[in-house]
């Protein structure tokens, strides 16, 4: 498969789409919907920081699974735009039940 030919130029990706993006990232990984998901970046010595603040799906040990969520995320996050992402702070707001549906 050819990659085509090499185009001038360079790629930007806004504040705005990181935000989004990591969002939706740790949405994923901590079973909670994206509207309950805030994302603050910022800057740590030339890396990407995050600040994130969202329930997480109801788990055993909440400070052990919110540790392993924040390099997932951070890993994830890197791999996804190109970027070095540093610290990743997670506040965790409340807890997220699953609801069972009812079968008739």
């Amino acid at each position: 498969m050819n990659a085509g030919p090499d185009v001038p130029g360079r790629v930007e990706i806004t504040a705005r789409a990181l935000t989004s993006l990591a969002r939706a990232v740790a949405a994923e990984r901590l079973g909670a919907p994206a509207k309950r998901v805030r994302v603050g970046l910022g800057d740590a010595s030339g890396a990407l920081a995050l600040d994130i603040e969202s329930p997480v799906r109801l788990r055993d040990d909440l400070v052990g699974e919110a540790t392993r969520a924040a390099g997932e995320i951070r890993d994830r996050v890197g791999a996804l735009t190109g970027r070095r992402v540093g610290p990743t702070h997670i506040e965790l707001t409340g807890i997220v039940h699953e609801h069972r549906s009812r079968v008739h």
